[in-house]
């Protein structure tokens, strides 16, 4: 006998829920398309055509991201090497089934003068891409974003888990994303000429209520 999700009580009350808090949440669009979307008050990505939903940061989510944009900028003030950006559009093309792609890293740095001035959205990848994982987006940020960005020669990725208190590094290395060691508690970016992420930071921002 054919059931639908409505057979399901609780499957049936978190498709309201999203229904009517996400109204975007899995409509297939063109990039196009999804910049003119109604901004509902909901964090979204666009995945290979499909509007994906992102969660709300939390506190942990929050900290990681303030520490690493802070350290960032810090340096970048007295190196004027970049820019570094949070939380903007990055639009990379198309996807493996001809879908567009647009995510919303965390954190982004570009090299000076590859930033056109006043930009709003990016459309060129950056030379560096941040993600803090969560519980709902840790496999996106270690499998479908990790192969987007390196297919995109995105030169450094990096991917900061609150949750597991743990920080991966993988860089470019002939078109492939090699997976990089920090040294103690420092790792030494080549993305950001001259700037090493003070990693005991980032380990004090994962308890820092």
């Amino acid at each position: 006998m054919h059931r639908t999700l409505d057979d399901f009580p609780e499957e049936a009350v978190v498709r309201e829920i999203v229904e009517r808090e996400a109204r975007h949440f899995g409509r297939r669009v063109s990039a196009e398309e999804y910049y003119q979307l109604e901004d509902d008050g909901c964090r979204y990505e666009l995945i290979d055509g499909v509007v994906c939903m992102s969660p709300s940061p939390n506190w942990k989510h929050q900290n990681v991201l303030l520490e690493i944009a802070l350290q960032l900028a810090i340096y970048l003030k007295k190196h004027p090497v970049g820019a570094v950006l949070p939380e903007i559009d990055v639009r990379l093309g198309t996807g493996p089934r001809g879908g567009d792609i647009i995510y919303r890293p965390d954190v982004v740095f570009l090299k000076s003068g590859r930033l056109p001035k006043g930009a709003e959205i990016i459309e060129i990848p950056p030379d560096l891409v941040v993600e803090v994982a969560s519980v709902s987006t840790r496999r996106y940020d270690l499998e479908t974003k990790k192969a987007d960005y390196e297919r995109m020669g995105i030169s450094e990725y990096w991917i900061v888990d609150p949750r597991r208190e743990t920080m991966t590094f993988f860089r470019l290395k002939a078109g492939s994303y090699v997976e990089v060691e920090p040294d103690g508690d420092r790792f030494a970016s080549v993305a950001v000429p001259g700037f090493a992420l003070d990693l005991s930071e980032i380990r004090r921002s994962f308890r820092r209520g």
